[in-house]
């Protein structure tokens, strides 16, 4: 008798047991940590002026659509709740007020405001994806912007201007804020460290110092590759209480702008690669794109790109965006590489789900020090706009008095990079003057901590040193270094500056390695202080 009590009490641990581990793998009971997501179409219905190089480009197709996504954490725990909005944009940057008058961040943060008290302004956090095929954002006119009117671009056709297009995205994006915080449930997370070699250094420097970005690497001039690469893939990802995959942050260190000469509307290979991931993991994925330090990185090979092509033919990853070279079959490649990345550790994943994790986010407004310009950079800057106000001038005069060239396609072109480097001559004087009167320029920043993984956001076009000095000294398992959390400005090397590349020229930045020092300074402090 004895013995069939004790079997009987065993089987009831024992059952115990397992409903102990069956709760603790696929719910939460506690209900203090709840995930929202949320997804959104944000192509212009109409053409545009598309974002991204020098010269103008109004929008002439949609290649594929463009898209916000918004991940909604909230965490109550011994009283006290902690909240952020996470929104991933397929844009250039996202516009804050550094470079113009433009603050979409600010627009979103308004119509984000029946959300209060629940969600403030600080816990909304949007970045790019830097696709070189999306609208320009901005509230400026285009005439300021690049020397003509939409009217003398394209004659006859009807345009959005960069105004009307930020007041639509606004809209939207705070539609898909507003619909992932309302849609939050109980969930858990898991992350995760994944590898996909797609981004590249691409600056090269030549025997003589100087570097140069992209170029051919079989000149004889050629020296070496400017700085490293990043091959990490950081994946968050996130589960409802049955244990099924609702989304994934992808947080990895390479702009989406292989497609970069587009005069079609293009999420570049975040399209291929939300599809592949859909096909792999269900239709009703979501998808959150990062950008990790990265403002010297692209998709673009530096050396050996013949073998690299001839491997996507013999494995069938054919295609052309329109730019006549192969561009869409290394937009499936990265695809492929991303996706595989994400699947080779979610068994992993989902075995290590944490249904309760700690969660804390801070914003801060930090001041950084400007980039201080000296006499040589005014030098060069005066011959700039001597040389391009002649070329400008004589061009546009030459436009006015026969109409019949503004029929021509992209007739435009020439003229509006002569005035994008006029301005961009004229913006070093203009600093030069303001750097006297304001030698600090606050930037937003967030760092979040969900279990004992960091996020941390700037503004910037990253380079890859700064997250890499982060990366090495974060408290943190894994940190998610996020780019482009404004307006995109680069923040260059001591290497690269003295090396003279496209990034580190005076035009191109705002702050120096003095504030790239500061940031990571900062941003580091604020990692640790939510970890102790």
């Amino acid at each position: 008798m004895s013995t069939k009590k004790n079997f009987f009490l065993s089987f009831l641990v024992l059952i115990a047991v397992v409903l102990c581990s069956y709760t603790h793998a696929y719910a939460n009971p506690a209900d203090t940590f709840k995930i929202g997501w949320s997804s959104i179409d944000i192509t212009p219905p109409k053409p545009v002026l598309i974002a991204g190089q020098f010269h103008a480009r109004v929008s002439e197709g949609v290649m594929d659509p463009i898209t916000a996504t918004a991940l909604a954490i909230e965490s109550v725990k011994d009283g006290k709740t902690s909240k952020a909005i996470m929104i991933s944009c397929d844009f250039v940057s996202i516009s804050d007020g550094m470079r113009d008058k433009s603050n979409l961040r600010q627009q979103v943060r308004e119509l984000l405001k029946d959300l209060s008290p629940a969600v403030s302004a600080e816990d909304i956090m949007i970045n790019a994806t830097h696709t070189h095929a999306a609208p320009v954002l901005s509230v400026n006119k285009v005439e300021t912007m690049y020397g003509l009117s939409l009217e003398m671009m394209s004659p006859g056709k009807e345009v959005m201007t960069p105004e009307d297009y930020s007041n639509f995205a606004a809209k939207k994006i705070a539609d898909v804020a507003r619909k992932a915080w309302q849609s939050r449930k109980s969930g858990g997370i898991s992350f995760g460290l994944s590898k996909a070699v797609i981004g590249h250094n691409r600056l090269q420097v030549e025997e003589s110092g100087k570097s140069v970005m992209y170029g051919n690497t079989a000149r004889t001039q050629f020296s070496h590759i400017e700085g490293y690469e990043n091959h990490d893939l950081n994946l968050l990802y996130t589960w409802d209480p049955k244990g099924q995959l609702t989304g994934v942050v992808i947080n990895a260190a390479v702009p989406s702008q292989i497609s970069e000469h587009l005069y079609l509307i293009s999420a570049d290979f975040w399209q291929e690669t939300r599809i592949k991931l859909r096909e792999t993991l269900g239709k009703n994925l979501y998808i959150l794109p990062q950008v990790s330090a990265a403002g010297d990185q692209s998709p673009h090979l530096m050396w050996g790109s013949k073998g690299e092509e001839r491997m996507q033919r013999l494995m069938g990853l054919v295609g052309d965006d329109g730019q006549g070279r192969g561009k869409l079959a290394q937009r499936k490649e990265v695809a492929r590489l991303i996706t595989e990345g994400v699947t080779s550790i979610l068994p992993y994943m989902k075995k290590n789900i944490e249904w309760n994790p700690t969660f804390a986010h801070k914003t801060e407004m930090i001041e950084l020090s400007r980039r201080l310009l000296g006499e040589q950079d005014l030098i060069d800057a005066r011959k700039e706009i001597s040389l391009m106000e002649v070329e400008y001038g004589n061009m546009l005069k030459k436009a006015k008095e026969n109409p019949e060239q503004t029929k021509v396609p992209r007739w435009y072109t020439s003229l509006t990079v002569a005035y994008s480097r006029l301005k961009r001559g004229q913006s070093v004087l203009e600093r030069y003057e303001l750097e006297k009167k304001q030698p600090k320029l606050p930037v937003e920043v967030h760092v979040m901590r969900i279990g004992d993984a960091a996020f941390a956001s700037n503004p910037f076009e990253l380079y890859l040193d700064y997250g890499i000095q982060m990366l090495s000294r974060s408290p943190a398992t894994q940190t998610f270094i996020v780019q482009l959390a404004g307006s995109g400005t680069y923040l260059p090397t001591k290497r690269s500056i003295a090396g003279g590349a496209y990034g580190a020229v005076p035009a191109s930045t705002i702050m120096g390695p003095e504030g790239g020092k500061e940031l990571v300074e900062k941003t580091l402090e604020m990692i640790n202080g939510l970890w102790q």
